[in-house]
């Protein structure tokens, strides 16, 4: 441990006059007590690594060496032990290089004072204590990894996986690492996208650590989940790589947002309700009189113009009408359903466009499955609307419809999953936007209304999609209401 009386530095730099101005302000300040000793190049300072300093200021140029392999020389004693790196330039790319290699801070010659130098020994000292220390407790505490609920594994710096903890194993399962086998294993291979990936080229594999960069990981049976990675290095060569699963709170969060926007699409419907239909009415009255006050040369020669004018109002009415409808909360009949029987009963109302295009229905029900407190008949016209969408994306013959029920915590799910075409991301977000459609006809109300439905229930709907492999829809009731 560090000595809290007389604080041991170890000064590496060629320059003997940078030597006497350090020790200069040190001897400046009052309430600590600083021993220094100099070493002016890589060879003279390596015998002397092993004499026990508290801390070592390391000039990043010694004569045809760095710095920089210093610093890898008394890391590989000592990893906790700090060093402040001292030159002569001011400029970001050494700074950076210095703190990857494991120095505590970097200070510009020339543009620091007494005041500076203590402080940043002792936040450097302060921090390298609290490091030994979380190194020592990591250690000591080993079986808590080892019990943690969370993904945890070991890998090298070549990203190759050491060893993982059992909740690793029951999450990714022993294609991800199978500790009794000769295969090598890599973490990168569990990260399906390019950007993941080459974040983690960019920064851990140029020996940099990396704090909470979220990315999809793939799990057992090919799954993906929202993650949140941690890569902290433990000793020279060995990485400890923490997996936090966000699915769960992406889709809490997901759920809100999609409440949120429900309810602002509302507001914006009930306004251009109240709005557009009090002039749209006026405009209507008045080419009614027109039609009556015009003599009939002139109507004859504007043609069918007050026609036009009736039937774009009646367009405009009857979509602000829709609009309307498919955002407000309806009053529900809620009685108790099977949740297969619905959706048995929604498939047999498209039963000739299942036919027609040669569909494979899978059903994978949870035969004990306890009924839900709905309305029925509207259940079903949320669930005929994705099928049919289901339909639609999926190509003849080849098309294959899973339709699943579970009980989870408490919740009703159904998921609705297609081998379709699959939507583009940027859509994804505006699925359930009212008049948003990439078909060539339809309203674009369908999901809106079908979003309407669920969450008037009390309910939740979520949406996961890649293009060229299809959709997947998830439904879940709380049975607590």
């Amino acid at each position: 441990m560090i000595s809290t009386n007389t604080i041991r530095i170890l000064y590496v730099d060629d320059d003997p006059d940078d030597f006497y101005l350090v020790s200069s302000l040190l001897k400046k300040i009052a309430d600590t007590t600083y021993e220094l000793e100099g070493a002016t190049s890589l060879e003279e300072a390596i015998p002397k690594l092993d004499q026990n300093f508290d801390v070592f200021l390391v000039d990043y140029r010694l004569g045809k060496d760095t710095g920089l392999e210093l610093i890898q020389e008394i890391k590989s004693l000592n990893k906790h032990v700090p060093v402040i790196m001292l030159t002569g330039m001011s400029t970001g790319s050494i700074d950076r290089e210095a703190l990857t290699y494991g120095a505590s801070d970097y200070l510009v010659k020339g543009e620091f004072d007494a005041h500076t130098l203590d402080r940043t020994l002792r936040y450097a000292i302060r921090d390298a204590q609290l490091m030994e220390s979380l190194a020592s407790a990591a250690v000591k505490f080993r079986s808590i990894f080892e019990l943690a609920s969370d993904p945890f594994l070991l890998m090298n710096d070549e990203g190759k996986i050491l060893e993982a903890n059992p909740a690793f194993l029951k999450k990714f399962g022993h294609k991800a690492y199978d500790p009794s086998s000769d295969k090598s294993f890599f973490f990168k291979d569990l990260l399906p996208e390019v950007s993941s990936a080459q974040e983690l080229e960019n920064l851990f594999f140029k020996g940099q650590e990396l704090y909470d960069m979220e990315a999809l990981m793939t799990v057992n049976h090919g799954h993906t989940i929202n993650s949140l990675i941690n890569i902290v290095k433990q000793d020279v060569n060995i990485y400890q790589v923490l997996i936090k699963d966000l699915s769960a709170i992406k889709a809490k969060e997901e759920e809100e947002l999609n409440l949120k926007k429900f309810s602002s699409t509302g507001r914006i419907a009930r306004l251009l309700a109240h709005e557009v239909k009090n002039p749209l009415t006026t405009i209507l009255l008045s080419a009614d009189q027109l039609n009556l006050e015009l003599p009939a040369d002139v109507r004859a020669e504007s043609g069918d113009l007050i026609d036009v004018i009736r039937r774009n109002c009646d367009r405009i009415n009857h979509l602000v009408t829709q609009l309307l409808d498919s955002t407000r909360f309806t009053e529900l009949d809620a009685k108790s359903h099977s949740i297969n029987s619905l959706l048995d009963e929604s498939l047999e109302q498209v039963q000739d466009r299942i036919e027609f295009k040669g569909i494979t229905i899978v059903k994978q029900y949870q035969t004990d499955i306890c009924d839900i407190h709905v309305d029925g008949e509207k259940i079903k016209i949320a669930l005929i609307n994705l099928i049919v969408n289901a339909i639609e994306a999926m190509p003849e013959k080849t098309g294959k419809l899973i339709l699943k029920t579970s009980i989870r915590n408490n919740h009703c799910r159904i998921e609705i999953k297609d081998n379709g075409e699959g939507i583009p991301k940027e859509n994804i977000e505006r699925l359930f936007e009212p008049f948003f459609t990439s078909k060539s006809t339809g309203s674009g109300l369908g999901l809106t209304n079908t979003q309407n439905i669920i969450l008037s229930h009390g309910g939740s709907i979520r949406v996961k999609s890649e293009v060229g492999k299809g959709t997947s829809f998830l439904i879940s009731f709380n049975l607590q209401n």
